[in-house]
């Protein structure tokens, strides 16, 4: 009997730190998600109850700390504005969906975009439909581009108010700093220029005219550039 006490007394107290560990959880990502909305608690609660009820909480916990990481990093902490639903809640969901990391800090990145004053604007809803179409490579490729399009910029190759486009990348150089397959590259610019964030690199050939017009040549997998929603996704998604 006494046995059976004790396994119950046991039983009840980890049903009771269970139970207690909920009510915490459930208020930090209550009161995380009312901040974005700027909603009341239980206003928040209702509008992300039923999307958020059987997602995993450990996920939503990385994603309130991440966010107030990154956003002290942007210096936003405790100046952000609030989020629209129509971003936001995709925005929760799909992030709360994510099991990969590297992927999931996307999804904060641009909720933190979407909170600050200076970036609100330009934050695009389309950003959210990219998210979902990328794998880490093209998360690591894109990078690489707007990198080395930063450098660009920097050492005056190209003005920040030119199109990204004027400067062109060899896919030599880039399977080599990733460490990657020709058919892994070929397959992660494909996914990219799909979703309009590369395009390949268009020469024009000089000294020969037809009807006024120059002709050009697409130099395909061989030369490629980061558009102009590329960087804009970048900025919004990628870069802390």
């Amino acid at each position: 009997m006494t046995n059976e006490i004790i396994e119950t007394a046991k039983a009840t107290q980890e049903v009771a730190k269970a139970t207690k560990k909920g009510l915490e959880v459930a208020e930090k990502l209550g009161g995380f998600f009312a901040k974005v909305l700027g909603e009341p608690v239980e206003t928040a609660a209702g509008i992300l109850g039923d999307k958020l009820r059987f997602m995993r909480w450990e996920r939503q916990i990385r994603i309130v700390d991440r966010a107030e990481e990154i956003n002290s990093k942007r210096g936003i902490s405790g100046k952000e504005i609030p989020v629209p639903p129509k971003l936001a809640i995709p925005i929760i969901e799909n992030a709360s969906l994510e099991e990969n990391d590297y992927l999931q800090d996307l999804w904060v990145k641009l909720l933190s975009s979407a909170q600050g004053h200076e970036t609100s604007g330009s934050v695009r809803a389309a950003f959210i439909d990219i998210i979902k179409q990328l794998e880490v490579i093209d998360v690591r490729l894109l990078n690489l581009i707007f990198n080395s399009y930063s450098k660009a910029v920097s050492e005056n190759v190209i003005t920040p108010e030119s199109s990204p486009t004027k400067v062109a990348f060899p896919k030599t150089e880039i399977i080599k700093h990733l460490g990657i397959s020709e058919k892994i590259y070929e397959n992660s610019v494909d996914n990219l220029m799909r979703v309009r964030c590369l395009c390949s690199e268009v020469k024009i050939i000089q000294g020969i005219g037809l009807g006024g017009e120059k002709p050009t040549i697409d130099k395909g997998y061989e030369s490629i550039c980061i558009t102009s929603l590329g960087v804009g996704f970048v900025l919004a998604c990628i870069k802390e």
